[in-house]
């Protein structure tokens, strides 16, 4: 009787709040371009766990309750890297402190302005970027309206579309949702 009782209360069961931390953890790992062993040693030190405890749960019960958030974490880390990438072909800042001479300090300085330069050009090209993607969203949906309203859209957004039109549209509805049943 005392095994039973102690297999049932066990001081050690992985509680949700536990398996809340450890996906937190590996979540932000993943986001940040980290591995999941990584992830596990940190949660390990966390949770008052080894780190092979902490990979076997996730891996064998946290995971599948978080897919979304997997790959959502994922496209972060990618987006993430393209615009580290950038930054990353230029040789960062880093100032030399083992210089401490009048000289020194002005080539960190000149080096610190270099940067600061390149920083701001680059802030520039973005936001030149972003600007142009502005004017190129509201040109498509200017030009969306002027369709619609050619095509039988009213402005109210009821549709004067011809009954072989609905036809067709509940087909490809039907279709789709084949579709999304057969993947799942």
């Amino acid at each position: 009787m005392e095994t039973v009782e102690r297999w049932t209360t066990r001081s050690d069961a992985w509680t949700p709040e536990d398996d809340n931390r450890l996906a937190e953890i590996v979540l932000r790992h993943i986001r940040e371009g980290s591995t999941q062993l990584n992830a596990f040693v940190e949660a390990a030190n966390l949770l008052g766990r080894t780190p092979a405890a902490c990979g076997y749960r996730w891996n064998g019960v946290v995971r599948r309750n978080f897919t979304d958030d997997i790959k959502q974490a994922k496209q972060e880390k990618k987006n993430h890297a393209a615009l580290k990438g950038h930054f990353s072909r230029r040789r960062p800042w880093a100032p030399d402190l083992e210089d401490t001479s009048i000289d020194g300090i002005i080539r960190a300085l000149k080096q610190h302005e270099r940067l600061f330069y390149e920083i701001q050009d680059r802030n520039r090209e973005l936001q030149e970027r972003v600007n142009s993607l502005q004017q190129e969203l509201e040109q498509l949906q200017f030009e969306n309206r002027k369709l619609r309203d050619r095509n039988g859209f009213a402005a109210n957004g009821g549709e004067l579309l011809s009954e072989d039109s609905k036809t067709l549209l509940a087909i490809m509805e039907r279709a789709r949702k084949l579709l999304e049943a057969e993947e799942k």
